[in-house]
């Protein structure tokens, strides 16, 4: 039986860009099939929410018609997409609110990179309110489906990217990520996604919140469906020389070097499936068995790891994290028209630290909320130095865990992204302790990525047994009907060896297609006939 050929909009960006440049096709038809591609399955996902239409054809034909064409940069003619939290010149930046938006006269840096190199933006995706909770939902544009299942959510905040890329309306995507939001969205639309190592890449040209917050920092990121993809992306997004317009103390002059190959049989893997705070549903830990196995048949050394002190650094990041006691979530505000799931956080995040055990004692851990009740005591206001003895705390923890890698002299670390699958709807906050695997990854800022790995089988919806913690339950309830849903797994590196978890996450990529149920982008249900 012959196979058929993958449409224009299923392939990732170095494919699309080796076939524009070999004149095999014209950055006219590449852009041309994905605008179709968008209009097709947008509607129902509501990823992108500004378009570019015209300019992007307008670019593609100027790529067509230059004569030093084949001397154009890696990326041209590929279709891009940028989170909304990017200067792209003429976008609006919402941030979800329905307060008047601040209009980009001018790209920012990365989104210059990006066009530099021959990329077309095609659009603007969609992100939570602020960019605070793992559900991409606002008021100023509504919420983002997921095109695996348009009765689950995408993650957040990068999840107008992670499903419009899912979805095959662009090949690549631009995200950010201080609490998992590019690893999330990446593992619950079945994509892959890179949070570099914090300050690699520029945080200039961005509307940013928790401004002045510098222990924790987020950090943008490339995010596609093919791991290639987020290899091509650095070596555009990251600088390789200084020059005159160097100017941000935060935009290092270090491009990204892969000339050196990484050998997969040298390295030594640790590896945990249970961070031992919240167990990870049946498709995870399969997934993490696989894609292990896949590992030491490249030759790895699989090392088991102990997992790292998961509840207090989580205690850490969320204590740093809410310092000022939601300040600038309320500067932010107001004025605008409140998602109810922000609201909550925002009023949440203003109670008096003295007054947090009696709440958590009586409205969280008496319904058997243990662990928000733990995660919620540690937030709140603080004075400076309060700031500065919890940071001193978390300066203590991110050492002991690279103490601990040290001794078990690991250069990568494979452990799950998430608990569950993609969540249901309105259950964002609620589930924050499920995401403890990513959230734990900002706090130590070490290299990381989402790689998809399978997804969710009939026998393995839930075994989740319901333990002494409502989050059990309700994730029981996140794994029920979550048959068909894509699940990844999380790869962690060393400072600044990005080459070595991309070159892991590339070999896992690898032997995940080999087996059943890869989430490709050819195996998307009804949505995926849309455009056919």
């Amino acid at each position: 039986m012959q196979r058929t050929s993958p449409k224009l909009w299923q392939h990732g960006a170095a494919q699309l860009a080796h076939l524009i440049a070999s004149r095999e096709v014209s950055a006219s038809e590449v852009i041309a099939a994905h605008i179709e591609r968008i209009e097709s399955v947008n509607p129902p996902i509501n990823a992108i929410v500004q378009s570019f239409f015209d300019e992007a054809i307008a670019s593609a034909k100027r790529l067509d018609d230059d004569p030093h064409f084949a001397e154009g940069g890696l990326l041209r003619g590929v279709p891009l997409s940028i989170k909304e939290c990017f200067h792209v010149v003429g976008g609006k930046m919402t941030l979800g609110m329905t307060t008047p938006p601040n209009v980009a006269t001018a790209d920012g840096p990365l989104a210059a990179r990006l066009r530099a190199a021959g990329g077309v933006i095609l659009g603007i995706s969609n992100v939570p309110q602020l960019m605070i909770i793992h559900e991409t939902r606002n008021p100023k544009y509504g919420t983002t489906q997921n095109p695996w299942n348009l009765s689950r959510c995408v993650g957040g905040s990068s999840g107008g990217e992670a499903a419009i890329l899912a979805a095959g309306g662009t090949a690549l995507g631009l995200g950010s990520d201080l609490g998992g939001s590019i690893r999330l969205p990446a593992h619950f639309c079945g994509v892959a996604g890179l949070k570099p190592t914090s300050r690699r890449l520029t945080r200039g040209g961005t509307a940013a919140n928790l401004r002045g917050m510098s222990w924790l920092e987020f950090q943008p990121g490339p995010m596609a469906r093919q791991v290639a993809d987020l290899r091509l992306a650095m070596k555009v997004l990251a600088r390789n020389s200084c020059s005159k317009s160097w100017d941000r103390a935060d935009d290092p002059p270090l491009g990204f070097d892969d000339s050196t190959p990484v050998d997969i049989g040298k390295l030594r893997v640790g590896v945990y499936a249970d961070d031992g705070f919240f167990p990870p549903c049946p498709a995870v830990r399969r997934a993490m068995v696989e894609g292990a196995e896949g590992l030491k048949a490249r030759g790895a050394t699989i090392v088991e790891l102990d997992p790292p002190p998961t509840l207090a650094m989580l205690k850490s990041y969320f204590a740093i994290a809410s310092a000022d006691g939601g300040v600038d979530f309320r500067r932010l505000l107001k004025g605008s028209k409140l998602e109810p799931e922000v609201g909550r956080l925002v009023r949440l995040a203003a109670l008096p630290r003295w007054l947090r055990p009696l709440i958590a004692k009586m409205a969280l851990s008496s319904l058997g909320k243990h662990k928000m009740a733990a995660i919620f005591k540690a937030s709140g206001p603080r004075s400076a130095g309060s700031l500065w003895d919890v940071t001193w705390e978390a300066i203590g923890q991110v050492r002991q865990v690279f103490e601990d890698w040290d001794k078990a002299n690991i250069d990568i670390v494979l452990c799950p992204t998430h608990a569950t699958p993609a969540l249901k709807p309105n259950c964002a906050v609620d589930m924050l302790p499920a995401s403890s695997y990513s959230v734990v990854m900002n706090l130590l800022g070490v290299p990381c990525g989402t790689v998809p790995a399978t997804r969710v089988r009939k026998d393995e919806e839930t075994d989740r047994e319901i333990k002494s913690d409502a989050s059990y339950a309700l994730a029981r309830q996140m794994e029920i009907g979550s048959v068909g849903l894509p699940v990844g797994v999380q790869v962690a590196g060393r400072f600044w060896r990005e080459d070595q978890v991309l070159a892991v996450m590339e070999a896992l990529e690898q032997h995940y297609r080999t087996l059943s149920g890869y989430p490709d982008i050819s195996q998307l249900p009804s949505i995926a006939q849309a455009a056919s």
